[in-house]
């Protein structure tokens, strides 16, 4: 732990500088300091001060003017000891929390991420798929003319070659989910076992099922859609024959 400087803070416009740095540059207590930053830009700052060669940093700048040149240059976090003083300044702008409440503010931070990211993986996984299953069901269907037109010949209304074709959709999607589901099991089951032998500690499986019911249900209605349409678009050809 760094010790508390007992420097104070320089104003807007104004630079504390260590007597090596003052005597490095020939700066001089009241006069002009050209101070090039991280982005680039020169400023002309005021030496405020010279101190003492034992601060362990060599130039104290206001802290409005780091952050308008390079915002990371300054920690968003510090830690203090219990020798500390008890409240910190008001003209840090901090707040003081304890460690049980920034330890759980990291973890939900980190879980916000984790499920950021797993959604985003879904999304663009459920994606691909229903794009998949639909120009596969929608190609199919449009070779089907011949099949619709003896459903048709044989008896059957167009609503009922709507249903038969909706209902072989549904088996299709259902059997794709359900085989889907039979393979990452044991991958889940294997990656549970192996956390649990690693960490030493009781890790459960955890299915965001809401996320996948809903892929497959997203799934189900596209193809059916996709299923459908072309055959009540030839239906209405035949019609017109």
């Amino acid at each position: 732990m760094e010790r508390v400087l007992a420097v104070p803070p320089p104003r807007a416009g104004t630079a504390v500088v260590t007597a090596a740095v003052a005597a490095a540059h020939g700066w001089r207590e009241g006069r002009l300091a050209p101070v090039t930053f991280e982005d680039g830009r020169t400023r002309r700052l005021r030496v405020a001060a010279v101190v003492d060669d034992s601060m362990p940093y060599q130039v104290f700048l206001p802290r409005d003017l780091v952050r308008a040149h390079d915002p990371s240059a300054l920690a968003d976090v510090a830690f203090r000891t219990e020798s500390a003083p008890t409240r910190l300044p008001a003209r840090l702008g901090a707040e003081e929390i304890s460690v049980e409440a920034y330890a759980a503010l990291d973890d939900a931070e980190e879980d916000r991420l984790v499920r950021l990211f797993t959604l985003i993986l879904v999304a663009v996984s459920a994606g691909y798929t229903a794009i998949a299953v639909a120009s596969t069901l929608l190609t199919a269907t449009a070779g089907r003319v011949r099949d619709v037109r003896v459903l048709r010949l044989s008896g059957a209304t167009p609503r009922q070659v709507s249903l038969a074709l909706a209902a072989e959709t549904c088996c299709v999607v259902s059997l794709g989910a359900a085989l889907g589901l039979a393979v990452a099991t044991p991958a889940l089951l294997g990656t549970v076992y192996g956390l649990r032998q690693q960490l030493g500690m009781p890790v459960e499986l955890s299915v965001a099922w809401p996320w996948g019911i809903g892929a497959v249900a997203g799934c189900l209605l596209l193809g059916t859609t996709a299923t459908v349409l072309p055959a009540r678009t030839a239906l209405r050809r035949m019609r017109r024959v």
